[in-house]
């Protein structure tokens, strides 16, 4: 996900024009040397005002206010931006746009009373998407053939290309004006002509809020198909004084638990959004949430590196006659791809017409349902009977499902991964030195890594980095990733060092042996090692399924990185599903929120300052889940190994931590289970 600082609320405004992206129904005006904002607002909440002078991403932005509390006399807060306009028009139309917000007239009211007459050129696109904005605002050389200009010369818009061909057009486009032909007599300078002002707004709500306009559409109807899912987010201190951190991520909760889909929030579009597609779900009621990380700058507040706020949940009903709510995203690697459908139709006929990668229809499945379920396996023979499995030349399926009445229904994608099982699957073992600064007794913190190594060594094998004693390196370390805390500039871990230890992490992962997966570090729902390794960076490193993977870090099990690794979630399966399927089975285990592992603040021990404590809990939980994983004591499977290592573990700082501990996928997997070429299941 592309790290932005805001979620969704922006205007653009000019001397005369503006053009509203959100907050829905935020209004500008400039009124003399004033700037007015105005906007729907809910009694009680507070609001995040920010300004820029240009649309420059390199432009930093100035916070007019972090905590603008909404007008408790009425639904619409007013802010004024003041003495912000250098060249004024005062005889402009500012009390045109206050007349509108009080009768409620819609921002395009505002902005066709605006336009007319303008002094500045402005551009929009041709097919009338968005609104007109000053032509200064986009760069000198920008391919403009898909744009209008309006000519403030001739009141008239023009192609682009004629008006590049106006002497008007040339001569507003030179910052000092024309050079007056043979003068004015006197050897007069030529006259100054102000560059249109802009400005850039941003209006937030502080906290996660689902826009209106989506929750109208979510809860004035039964919902089916797909819909896209508004929210916009700032976040401020308690004391409403400074705004935190840069957003890392946004996630869907359905029910509490990620969204079983791929959600991904749509890039570059204001307000930001989610695609929902209600067919994962199962018919019926259902909660929707969006939870949303910002990256916490002080590095030295060591339980609070993501700060993590949650919408308000609204409740939804879905109904549609196709769903999938167990889809398998994954092609089987026993020959073998499974659909799992479910349709409110009974006792009809249905049928799968599969399509490969050049939509070439492949083969038909058909049958007839009883009770609306469907479970169709396809032997990955096409009509010609040709055997599909080379994942280099069909690397995915694509569906239609046509149940008698006729319902149709497109499916997701299936992918097909190549069939390159390793003898024994290694492991990939990387811990972030996020503990070198706190004390840990007896060194416990570190000998947990050392265990999990240890561990992945006897099963399989390790694949880890770290340089020998007086090595120069120069291409990176993943034992530790090494890490920069803002309270300890002087060990300088460069920006430099940090990639070529992200690199290397993705070298080893990305590796066809790699089948298993430990990691202990900072994260959070779509992101590890601080952010520098993301879900979508991820699934284009890694091309082959995993068997395990363990993300110690927090919020790790609640968005994409699951899928990242080719493991299904949220759900847990036995093995009879992945028997069904022809899958091998996959665990994935991760946090499903922030949790602690730093108690009490600066202590000295033996001689040394540390910033914090680390309780025994934390080294001690993964200590003992491998006593009884490794040793599969009783025949323990991964489930019954974190349950039975979490039961004499009291809280650390109140929290019991592994309460949160969630898994993906096969919750029985064993220590060295299905890690083979030649295992079945």
């Amino acid at each position: 996900m592309k790290t932005i600082h805001w979620v969704g609320v922006a205007a653009l405004v000019g001397l005369t024009t503006l053009q509203t992206f959100a907050i829905e129904g935020l209004q500008l005006s400039v009124q003399c040397r004033d700037v007015y904002l105005a906007w729907p607002s809910i009694q009680g909440k507070n609001y995040i005002v920010q300004y820029r002078q240009t649309l420059d991403p390199s432009t930093s932005w100035v916070t007019l206010t972090s905590a603008y509390p909404a007008d408790w006399t009425t639904n619409i807060t007013v802010y004024v931006h003041t003495n912000i306009v250098q060249h004024p028009n005062c005889g402009g139309n500012g009390g045109n746009f206050m007349a509108a917000m009080a009768s409620g007239a819609g921002a395009s009211d505002s902005l066709a009373s605006l336009v007319a007459g303008s002094p500045v050129p402005l551009a929009m696109l041709a097919n009338g998407q968005g609104g007109a904005v000053p032509l200064a605002l986009y760069p000198p050389g920008m391919d403009m053939s898909n744009f209008i200009i309006y000519d403030p010369a001739t009141d008239e818009w023009l192609t682009a290309s004629a008006y590049a061909m106006t002497s008007t057009a040339l001569n507003l486009l030179q910052p000092n004006g024309p050079e007056p032909a043979g003068g004015s007599g006197g050897g007069d300078e030529p006259t100054q002509v102000d560059p249109p002002e802009t400005g850039f707004y941003q209006v937030v709500q502080d906290g996660v809020q689902i826009l209106d306009s989506s929750i109208t559409n979510l809860t004035n109807r039964l919902l089916s198909g797909s819909l896209n899912i508004g929210f916009e987010a700032g976040n401020a201190d308690a004391a409403g004084t400074n705004v935190l951190g840069v957003l890392s991520c946004a996630v869907l909760l359905i029910d509490g638990e990620k969204y079983a889909g791929d959600a991904v929030v749509s890039a570059g579009n204001r307000p930001w959004t989610f695609a929902l597609d209600t067919a994962y779900l199962e018919n019926g009621d259902h909660s929707v949430q969006v939870q949303v990380s910002w990256k916490n700058p002080d590095s030295t507040d060591n339980n609070h590196q993501y700060f993590t706020r949650w919408s308000d949940a609204i409740s939804i009903s879905v109904s549609n006659q196709i769903y999938y709510p167990d889809w398998e995203p994954e092609v089987g690697e026993m020959g073998i791809s499974a659909y799992f459908l479910k349709t409110t139709c009974m006792d009809a006929d249905w049928a799968i017409d599969i399509y490969d990668v050049n939509t070439n229809l492949v083969q038909t499945l058909s049958g007839h349902t009883m009770d609306g379920t469907i479970e169709a396996f396809w032997n990955m023979v096409d009509a010609n009977g040709v055997t599909r499995t080379n994942a280099d030349v069909d690397p995915e399926f694509s569906s239609i499902v046509t149940v008698a009445d006729p319902v149709i229904k497109p499916t997701p994608i299936k992918k097909q991964r190549k069939n390159d099982w390793p003898e024994h699957g290694k492991w990939v073992i990387a811990y972030q030195d996020y503990f070198k600064f706190e004390y840990s007794a007896n060194n416990d913190q570190l000998g947990s890594e050392y265990t999990f190594a240890n561990t992945a060594g006897k099963f399989g094998g390790y694949y880890l980095y770290y340089p020998q004693p007086g090595q120069t390196n120069d291409i990176g370390q993943t034992f530790p990733l090494r890490y920069q805390k803002t309270n300890h500039m002087d060990t300088n871990i460069t920006a430099t060092a940090n990639f070529l230890d992200q690199q290397m992490l993705r070298l080893f992962l990305s590796n066809t042996n790699t089948r298993n997966f430990y990691y202990d570090g900072h994260g959070d729902a779509d992101n590890i090692v601080s952010g520098a390794l993301d879900s979508t960076l991820l699934k284009a490193t890694i091309q082959h399924r995993y068997r395990f993977v363990y993300l110690n870090a927090c919020n790790s099990a609640n968005g994409n990185l699951d899928r990242s690794f080719g493991i299904k979630g949220p759900k847990r399966y036995d093995n009879d599903y992945y028997h069904k399927a022809g899958i091998r089975p996959g665990a994935f285990v991760g946090y499903t929120t922030d949790v602690q592992y730093a108690t009490g603040g600066p202590v000295r021990q033996n001689g040394v300052d540390y910033d914090d404590t680390i309780p025994y809990q934390v080294p001690g939980f993964i200590g003992d889940f491998l006593f009884y994983w490794d040793t599969d004591l009783m025949g323990y499977g991964l489930l019954s190994s974190i349950d039975s290592a979490k039961a004499w573990l009291p809280p650390v700082n109140g929290q019991y931590r592994e309460d949160f501990l969630a898994i993906h996928g096969y919750f029985n997997l064993h220590i060295d289970e299905v890690n083979h070429r030649s295992d079945t299941w």
